[in-house]
């Protein structure tokens, strides 16, 4: 190209070339292609001291030039070959067979296409008041930090700003968001919005990618919708559930990349009547190693916004374990789940590192609330975890399981099964979790249902490709009526979620608990920083919180606007022990100054919320502590601030200290010699 390209076509040809090698080496990266990817832009790099030899090979050449260079550009391929070469390959499909593998052309259809212009549009409508305002900080959608250097210098620091603060390993995400900046140049706004609606989108492609494991068109595109328009979605948007999001991403990828490593493809539709119960292909070490390592590294970006996805992924390979063997399918691919899953999950954890020594189950599933968080039987099994209207037509969604554990054949068979066991397996823990029944604090709701709203995608896909393939085309009898009714059910069951994109912001709140609770609060000016202590139900608190007991949280937060770092969990440090001290000494009236004994950790007002319009609203109210308001009020040193809100109770404390203060004299001797029970 350098020799024989013209003069007048030589700078574009360049830099196409840069570009594209650039592009090739990224590609390669995640693509396992990165020795070849690498030899490119060596072969870039070495053009550059061979340039006296090019001009003078250039030289040579140009007298030999008998037709003109527009002549010979017209003869030439357009735009790229390698790329129009990766395109002419994803026009055919190579499908596995009992002992063969065979490429055949893929049927021309534009419902794909469609189907994802459906889904995009919809996410846009249903966010379009994001685009103009913003997301409001509501739940974990926090305001992104207005710089992604300030990111990464607290990541950098050592110091962990959380709660009372401490020399802590920082959470992997902080460094993750800053370099993810890049995409936006830098403008952290435009990021949050592109991050959150991302979620989605990246959820909604993996279902994709494991979908492709059905070689037909209907089930791909059941499945993309099925997933797509779940009321999982419009709920974790109205009530700000990041951390469900993360895992709505990240569950399906995880699947499909699992199921990779196992050595699981596409078997042959032409063996439909044969009983191949997965199209297995044969992996060699360091192929299945690659494929592992992908797996680890796409859950070590998940976890390191929502550490949860870790243990849960690999909940999730158990159960495509037992998921096999329930379909009486080869112990050896089960096997291969239960060791890519685990391997996949050490990989995670060390890219995690080292954050994750700092971890707690409690920091994982947070506080639990106050009595009973029963979201009810139907709730749960109508994924309704925020607002969303109608949702209980998302039991429609359910009769594609059962209908295809009855249609399905072969390969189908088994990923019906699959799909089901995933359904019933998380269904039971998260009616559990959500009744208080299970041995240890389960993660929050939503978290356990996004497993289940990927059985009901999976099953729906293999139930639409059973009736393709097993029942279409067969004698009438009573499989044609249950195919119809399964694929009614998918229409039926996607209508909440499409009906949520009506409001153009999921229904969140106008007025954000975290706005009202900074307008509530003076800046710290000439007085000195502070801190702010929060106490009531751990659903109702804006940022992660520790449980004292009986079900009543806290938490602490600095002066400044809540931003995306205080979504994390605070370190653990000595606070918890002063902030336990004061609680027990208020709740068994042993004092009447409390401020004092919440002095030494700076803070100035103590917080409780009483609605948030999420989860608490003034028509639906949460309960709120018995006597904690009253027992507030009854302590010298705490005063009511007013005008008082209806949302928040704030007191002030009188006796507060800055965080950073300079004691001299007696206090400084007794700060040394005394306890805190002398605050008593």
């Amino acid at each position: 190209m350098a020799t024989l390209t013209g003069a007048s076509r030589l700078p574009s040809r360049s830099l196409e070339m840069v570009l594209l090698t650039l592009t090739e080496l990224v590609v390669g990266l995640f693509t396992g292609r990165f020795g070849q990817a690498w030899k490119s832009l060596g072969a870039l790099i070495g053009l550059v001291p061979r340039t006296p030899a090019l001009l003078a090979r250039r030289r040579e050449v140009k007298p030999c030039r008998q037709v003109p260079e527009r002549e010979v550009y017209s003869l030439q391929e357009r735009g790229s070959a390698r790329l129009n070469s990766y395109l002419r390959s994803r026009e055919t499909a190579t499908y596995v067979g009992s002992d063969t593998e065979v490429t055949r052309w893929r049927p021309s259809t534009t419902a794909p296409v469609f189907a994802w212009i459906a889904v995009i549009a919809g996410v846009i409508v249903g966010a379009r008041s994001f685009f103009d305002g913003g997301i409001p900080p509501v739940g974990e959608f926090l305001t992104f930090p207005s710089s992604p250097r300030e990111l990464l210098d607290t990541f950098m620091s050592g110091w962990n700003p959380n709660g009372a603060g401490a020399t802590s390993p920082n959470p992997t995400g902080w460094a993750t968001l800053s370099g993810l900046s890049l995409v936006t140049l830098f403008h952290m706004g435009i990021l949050q919005i592109l991050f959150v609606l991302g979620l989605i989108i990246v959820g909604v492609a993996g279902v994709w990618k494991l979908a492709t494991v059905f070689p037909s068109t209907r089930a791909q595109v059941g499945a993309l919708l099925v997933y797509a328009a779940t009321p999982l979605v419009s709920g974790a948007m109205s009530s700000g559930r990041l951390t469900v999001l993360v895992v709505y991403a990240i569950v399906p990828w995880a699947v499909h990349l699992l199921r990779r490593a196992a050595g699981i493809s596409t078997a042959d539709p032409q063996l439909a009547a044969n009983d191949v119960v997965d199209g297995l292909v044969e992996l060699g070490a360091l192929e299945r190693a690659r494929r592992t390592v992908l797996v680890g590294m796409a859950v070590a970006l998940a976890t390191a916004f929502a550490p949860i996805a870790l243990p849960l992924v690999f909940l999730v390979a158990v159960v495509l374990a037992l998921g096999t063997v329930l379909a009486r399918g080869s112990w050896v691919t089960s096997m291969w789940f239960l060791v890519t899953g685990a391997a996949a999950t050490i990989v995670a954890a060390l890219l995690n590192l080292p954050w994750i020594s700092s971890w707690s189950w409690e920091g994982l599933v947070g506080a639990a609330p106050i009595g009973e968080a029963h979201l009810g039987l139907l709730s749960v099994a109508s994924f309704e975890i925020g607002v969303t209207d109608f949702a209980a037509l998302s039991l429609a969604l359910y009769i594609p399981v059962f209908a295809a554990l009855l249609l399905a054949r072969a390969w189908r068979l088994t990923w019906a099964v699959r799909g089901a066991v995933l359904v019933v397996t998380f269904e039971a823990l998260a009616v559990l979790g959500d009744r208080g029944q299970l041995p240890i604090a389960p993660p929050q709701v939503g978290v356990l249902l996004v497993p289940v709203a990927l059985g009901t995608a999976i099953a729906s896909a293999a139930a639409l490709a059973a009736f393709d393939r097993d029942v279409r085309g067969g004698s009438f009898g009573w499989k044609q009526p249950l195919g119809i009714l399964a694929s009614a059910a998918v229409v039926i069951g996607i209508v909440p979620g499409v009906m949520a994109l009506a409001d153009g912001s999921f229904q969140t709140p106008s007025t954000p608990l975290a706005k009202l609770i900074d307008a509530s609060l003076p800046d710290a000016g000439a007085t000195g920083d502070y801190n702010v202590l929060l106490i009531g139900d751990a659903r109702l608190l804006p940022v992660p919180s520790t449980e004292y007991r009986d079900g009543v949280s806290w938490a602490i937060i600095d002066d400044g606007a809540l931003d995306a770092r205080d979504r994390w969990m605070p370190p653990s440090n000595d606070a918890a022990d002063l902030i336990t001290t004061a609680l027990d000494e208020v709740s068994s009236s042993s004092t009447l100054r409390a401020g004092r004994l919440l002095a030494p950790l700076g803070i100035r007002y103590v917080v409780i919320p009483e609605f948030d319009g999420v989860v608490s609203t003034v028509n639906d109210p949460l309960p709120m502590p018995v006597g904690l308001v009253s027992s507030m009020e009854d302590q010298l040193d705490l005063v009511a601030r007013t005008p008082r809100l209806p949302t928040l109770e704030v007191f002030e404390n009188r006796a507060w200290l800055p965080t950073t203060a300079l004691l001299t004299g007696a206090a400084a001797e007794a700060s040394q010699s005394a306890g805190p029970e002398v605050l008593v």
